[in-house]
């Protein structure tokens, strides 16, 4: 891949809890830095967890920003009330703009948790429209006697959104909890990005 002739350089993330967009974005973070790319990683639930924090702090003696995945799960439905207020109330912007800003030019800017297109000028919007970027769906699978199931949404805002997401996605897949067969599914991913956004 000639990194001079990158199309974008803004990647969005998006899939249910659980699905491994984390492990998904360092995969692809790693191989972009690995051929001379400055990566930066970015997150529209940062500031909600620090806003949320001093609360849960004060209320639970839980530290929204660094916290066990229990003590998320009993806050969760704190971090998607607040969430879900200050999107009504800016018409979905209000996390956006918390992001804008933060992206570089001269990076490959990977936003890990893309999760709502209920707005017209929403999360995916943002990134394929204002940043000419592309969004990247993931989906996670456990496998028992030969059958897959599919990691399902958390909650009433995933339920809602996720299916959504994957249709306009750019790019979409299933890879399974299996950590050791997960490095060839970033491996097809810059495979499809060399033969769509390489190139003049």
């Amino acid at each position: 891949m000639n990194i001079n002739n990158l199309r974008f350089n803004l990647i969005g993330i998006s899939g249910v809890a659980g699905s491994g967009k984390d492990s998904f974005a360092k995969l692809v973070g790693g191989y972009f830095e690995s051929i001379g790319y400055e990566v930066k990683y970015l997150s529209f639930a940062k500031k909600l967890k620090q806003e949320v924090s001093e609360i849960s702090k004060q209320l639970y003696g839980i530290d929204a920003t660094n916290c066990t995945r229990d003590e998320k799960n009993l806050i969760r439905p704190l971090l998607l009330a607040h969430g879900a207020i200050m999107r009504a109330k800016t018409d979905g912007r209000y996390w956006i703009d918390s992001v804008s800003s933060q992206i570089e030019k001269d990076k490959i800017n990977i936003i890990t948790d893309v999760r709502f297109c209920e707005y017209k000028s929403d999360e995916v919007s943002f990134i394929k429209k204002e940043n000419k970027g592309i969004v990247v769906h993931v989906s996670r699978y456990t496998e028992f006697e030969g059958k897959r199931e599919i990691v399902k949404p958390d909650n009433e805002y995933e339920l809602r959104n996720d299916k959504k997401l994957i249709g306009l996605s750019d790019y979409s897949f299933s890879w399974p909890t299996n950590l050791s067969l997960q490095k060839k599914y970033c491996n097809n991913f810059i495979k499809w990005i060399d033969n769509n956004y390489v190139g003049v």
